[in-house]
């Protein structure tokens, strides 16, 4: 009843409405006029880089995923690419080669000499006579010793570190008071006797001080990549054998020191 009463009113309102317009006119003579030049729409740059980045992102995860799954499909890229003839391997790092120079030059072993000044400057040196060294191949002088350098020997592996297979140091000194104080963590101090002389054998990271015959305390750091023999005479010589070698064998060649 209400619908129908605001409809009577409504209709019975006098209004001067707009005459209506030639629609159908105007439509036709907009789809005959010429399309307006329209310019691209660009985001600006702050919103499309994330967007580029995340894209190429994911362009190279799936690249990597095809290559790794499909060896026809990586084939063919490598061929496309022109490396299908080279092989990529996944190794450990090898130890860097020797630095350039003499065989211990880099050690801090002292001055290199010749094995006649050695001799001549420390009458004490004896040669490891132990099968298979022969001549050091490098000799050097210390403040208070002699240094006996070795290359690679058979039956003496060569530290690729130092490219040295063993160094053999004598001394006029002794070692006894210093020896359990010079020692690193995790490092392995092993008691024994040599031809009744007092020895140790070390593995570990160490150094080691000593006491030379003019009472005069000195440290030596380790050297090689490897275990140490240290033998206390009973004559007043202090022998030190370093390299990657068993107790065996550098107890052998202490005992060729004659």
């Amino acid at each position: 009843m209400i619908m129908r009463d605001l409809h009577d009113d409504l209709t019975a309102l006098a209004v001067e409405w707009p005459p209506t317009p030639d629609l159908a006119a105007a439509v036709a003579a907009r789809l005959e006029a010429p399309a307006p030049e329209r310019r691209a729409w660009r985001p600006p740059r702050a919103a499309w880089r994330p967007a580029l980045a995340y894209g190429l992102a994911a362009l190279a995860a799936a690249f990597a995923l095809t290559m790794a799954v499909s060896p026809s499909a990586r084939s063919s890229v490598l061929e496309w690419l022109g490396l299908k003839s080279v092989t990529i391997e996944r190794r450990e790092p090898s130890a860097p080669p020797p630095r350039p120079g003499a065989l211990g030059s880099g050690l801090g072993l002292g001055t290199r000499a010749t094995l006649g000044e050695a001799r001549d400057r420390s009458p004490f040196l004896r040669l490891p006579r132990a099968a298979g060294l022969g001549r050091p191949d490098a000799v050097y002088l210390g403040a208070a010793g002699v240094s006996l350098v070795y290359g690679e020997r058979p039956g003496y592996a060569r530290a690729a570190e130092t490219g040295a297979a063993l160094v053999v140091q004598q001394f006029r000194a002794r070692v006894e008071p210093f020896i359990e104080k010079t020692l690193g963590e995790g490092t392995r101090l092993e008691r024994l006797r040599v031809d009744g002389d007092p020895a140790f054998f070390i593995t570990g990271a160490h150094g080691f001080a000593y006491e030379t015959e003019d009472d005069q305390v000195r440290f030596e750091e380790q050297r090689l990549a490897g275990n140490t023999l240290l033998v206390e005479r009973a004559d007043g010589l202090l022998i030190r054998v370093e390299g990657r070698l068993a107790r065996e064998r550098a107890v052998a060649v202490a005992r060729s020191i004659g």
